[in-house]
């Protein structure tokens, strides 16, 4: 299952198309920078090639004309100021006549010669880096001459990094503000999330902090649209829960009255049936009787056993587990269990091994508890094979406490095992008495305890191994 939070999400998402925004805004800004540093370059060149052009007597350009001499000489060693700007200015000009270059500024591209007045682009391909260079050309009116003005757009059309970085530091320089503006965009941002989704945060706690049994509504003074359908339907299965745990404790009570009173009144005719069958068998001396009379007296036990295991699994009932929990040690209770089966364990002449942890404390209900380890330690005496071994063994780690039992004799079914919680689940040709009870009560007595048993096949031995783990 994959986590996330809903709050990480919207920042997230922010952040991203906030920056993408900015971004976008940011380009959008250069380009049009660029458009319009480009246009207006080109209506400054429009307006320099004319003033040149207008500035040549047409006289200069008659054939033969020492007039023109003495004006290219003159204007070589005193430019105007309006043609150039200069030595570290990247704007130049150019006079063409009849195909060539006959005056030009300190500093002049080698471009193509001029066949028609406007505006036009070129690459000086005498320069390493191939710098481009805009251009707009006059015509001098009746004669083969052009007047050109040109300005190096190295940083415009070289790339868009070093123009970006131009326009950072001119907005650095005279809007710094804007560089304030961004952090506090996303802090507003963030801030604006945070408060937007407390409400959410607020249930989201109070449902957390909420204990398992608390079925009360659920009261907010703040409740969103967007979560009010399922806080209310909160509301309404707690509400249904409330009601049904209700039903359920009064059916548990009236459950565990009947079956209280159902075994006193059974237990006691049991007793005195198995009185009256002990009682002929001594006073006859039939030998037919007196087998017919043991087998009445087995047929009590047994039953009495099953009415005793009723009793046992009623008392288990949900409450049980909210009761409070207290210290039990489990290696002492194993002790009292195994003292108390110590006939029968002689009767079968069974190696009975007991190997107990210094650890044996664990949370839980000494009663509960007492019930899980007897019904576990005889059935592995129950069904032990004569003259077999019974294993009992306490250890624990950090955070479990393992009771293993294991005993040797016929393992448990492959199809058995699937079944073997189950109420009233015995295989087939059993011939040990028993309820078929015993370890559903195992069962619910560790779910109480939020343990977990496991049925295995013993390493060493032929048999049953089964696994009580309790967290500690």
């Amino acid at each position: 299952m994959m986590f996330f939070s809903v709050k990480a999400r919207l920042y997230l998402y922010t952040f991203s198309i906030t920056s993408l925004t900015w971004a976008l805004v940011f380009a959008t800004v250069i380009f049009g920078l660029k458009g319009l540093i480009v246009s207006l370059t080109e209506d400054a060149l429009e307006i320099r090639s004319e003033i040149l052009a207008s500035a040549l007597p047409l006289s200069y350009f008659d054939e033969g004309d020492p007039a023109l001499t003495n004006w290219l000489e003159q204007i070589a060693q005193t430019p105007p100021n309006f043609v150039d700007a200069g030595f570290d200015s990247d704007s130049s000009y150019q006079i063409w006549y009849n195909g060539e270059v006959i005056i030009k500024s300190y500093i002049s591209p080698v471009m193509p010669e001029p066949t028609k007045e406007g505006a036009g682009s070129f690459f000086d391909q005498n320069q390493d880096d191939d710098i481009v260079w805009l251009t707009h050309a006059t015509k001098i009116e009746g004669k083969n001459a052009w007047a050109v003005a040109t300005e190096d757009m190295e940083l415009a059309f070289e790339g868009i990094f070093p123009f970006a970085l131009v326009i950072f530091i001119f907005i650095s320089e005279n809007f710094p503000y804007v560089f304030v503006i961004l952090p506090l965009s996303f802090i507003g941002l963030f801030l604006g999330i945070k408060k937007a989704i407390s409400p959410i945060i607020e249930i989201s706690e109070k449902i957390e902090t909420r204990e398992d049994k608390d079925t009360s509504i659920i009261k907010l003074k703040r409740n969103p649209i967007e979560i009010k359908a399922l806080i209310d339907k909160i509301n309404v299965c707690n509400e249904v829960i409330k009601r049904h745990e209700t039903e359920l404790n009064a059916s548990l009570e009236s459950e565990k009255k009947f079956t209280a009173n159902a075994a006193h009144e059974l237990l006691t005719p049991l007793a005195a049936i198995k009185s009256e069958a002990q009682l002929r068998e001594r006073q006859t001396n039939d030998p037919v009787q007196k087998e017919g009379l043991a087998a009445i007296s087995l047929r009590v036990d047994r039953a009495t056993h099953t009415v005793e295991q009723l009793v046992t699994l009623a008392r288990l009932d949900p409450k049980t587990a909210q009761e409070k929990l207290k210290d039990v040690n489990l290696c002492n209770i194993i002790q009292n269990v195994s003292a108390e089966l110590g006939n029968k364990i002689n009767e079968k002449n069974i190696d009975f091994r007991i190997s107990l942890s210094d650890q044996c404390n664990l949370k839980g209900l000494a009663s509960a508890i007492s019930v899980l380890c007897r019904n576990l330690v005889d059935n592995a005496v129950r069904y032990c094979s004569e003259d077999g071994v019974v294993s009992i063994e306490v250890f624990s780690n950090a955070s479990n406490l393992t009771l293993r039992i294991k005993n040797t004799g016929r393992p448990i079914p492959d199809y058995m095992r699937d079944y073997i919680f189950d109420r009233f689940v015995r295989g087939a040709g059993e011939e040990e008495t028993g309820s078929g009870l015993g370890m559903s009560i195992v069962k619910r007595v560790a779910e109480i305890h939020r343990a977990e048993v496991l049925l295995s096949d013993p390493e060493d031995m032929t048999g049953v191994q089964v696994d009580v783990i309790f967290p500690i």
